[in-house]
């Protein structure tokens, strides 16, 4: 057998595909057709994916050079004189709307209305022109009684005055305001004022108004001045 060519020098190979390491090649990857999971388009949710993510990488790309653009253009603008102009404009603005917010803080809230004026001047006025007429109750020693110098009484003048008040305030509420004076007002107050144990216990009656339903409460003027009419005071 002819050994022609073993002597000669060759060119070392490797046999294609052979893996050295042990690890067979990586194989290209599979293509697959996305159709649907989960009842989703693979491939329409995947290509509106790509071009939101396309869109925002270009709107980066294309923000860049327009920043970089307009920082150039304003510098190339803005000189120093025009710039120190600004800055004082811009720092009188910052001074004016801090002044307003601090006068904002330190004004005291104007009323929404005006109160609409008395329409009784006193206690007195409103007991002897409204009250003693409104509550015709007849009297009885020992059941209901009630004082005619009611302004002799401490406690009788200031539950008046508390029902007085309380009126002028809620006859400004033409729904449910004197509802509210009645339930919550005149009746606990009248109520307290006609109690045998109440501020006109033992006050001595008279004969005439025991009794009798219908007529007015027994009332008797105060002194003179005693009462002065608000209403004076406000003018």
């Amino acid at each position: 057998m002819s050994g022609w060519g073993d002597d000669e020098p060759g060119i070392e190979a490797e046999p294609f595909g052979a893996d050295v390491d042990g690890d067979e090649p990586e194989r290209p990857r599979e293509r697959r057709e996305p159709g649907s999971a989960f009842g989703v388009d693979l491939r329409e949710l995947t290509a509106d994916l790509v071009a939101a993510s396309f869109q925002k990488a270009i709107r980066k790309q294309v923000t860049a050079v327009v920043s970089h653009a307009v920082e150039e253009a304003v510098a190339d603008a803005l000189d120093e004189d025009l710039l120190d102009d600004l800055r004082i404009r811009v720092e009188t603005a910052a001074t004016d709307a801090v002044k307003q917010q601090l006068a904002a803080i330190n004004d005291d809230p104007e009323p929404d209305e005006t109160e609409p004026p008395l329409y009784y001047g006193s206690v007195d006025e409103f007991v002897r022109e409204y009250l003693i007429g409104a509550y015709r109750r007849p009297l009885s020693p020992g059941q209901r009684v009630w004082a005619a110098k009611w302004w002799e009484y401490d406690e009788a003048v200031i539950r008046l005055d508390a029902l007085w008040r309380a009126w002028e305030k809620l006859r400004q509420d033409p729904s449910t305001g004197m509802s509210v004076w009645w339930r919550d007002h005149a009746d606990h107050h009248m109520g307290v004022l006609f109690s045998p144990d109440g501020p006109f216990a033992g006050v001595k009656m008279d004969p005439a108004s025991a009794d009798k339903k219908g007529v007015l409460l027994p009332y008797t003027a105060p002194p003179e001045g005693l009462f002065p009419d608000e209403r004076e005071a406000t003018v």
